[in-house]
């Protein structure tokens, strides 16, 4: 008995439920607004002015190709030779401190 109160319950509960959705559904208003909003916009202007470049020399552009090559490859030596310039010199490995210190090391334990 009590499974079937359950299912009883069960069934009146969608049935309102389902009874409120319709209802709902129903509700909704599906006329289009009173006063349509146009989508797009005029213009209402002159149309642009046409552009009109004046005719490249091509001698002046060939001058300046040249010229900033000519630059560019002054920069790269410059830097070349900065580079070399500052390049760390080689080091002599007898030389270093753990020899000179182990060196010393040695003599004072000589005494």
């Amino acid at each position: 008995m009590y499974c079937t109160s359950m299912v009883a319950r069960g069934l009146v509960v969608g049935t309102i439920g389902l009874l409120l959705t319709l209802s709902a559904a129903g509700a909704q208003e599906t006329r289009p607004p009173p006063s349509p909003v146009p989508l797009e916009m005029k213009r209402e202007a002159k149309p642009p002015r046409a552009i009109v470049r004046p005719e490249g020399d091509r001698e002046q552009a060939a001058r300046d190709a040249a010229r900033s090559a000519a630059e560019y490859e002054q920069t790269q030596r410059d830097e070349a030779l900065m580079r070399e310039q500052t390049r760390p010199s080689v080091r002599r490995p007898d030389l270093g401190y753990d020899v000179s210190g182990s060196i010393q090391q040695r003599n004072i334990q000589r005494r």
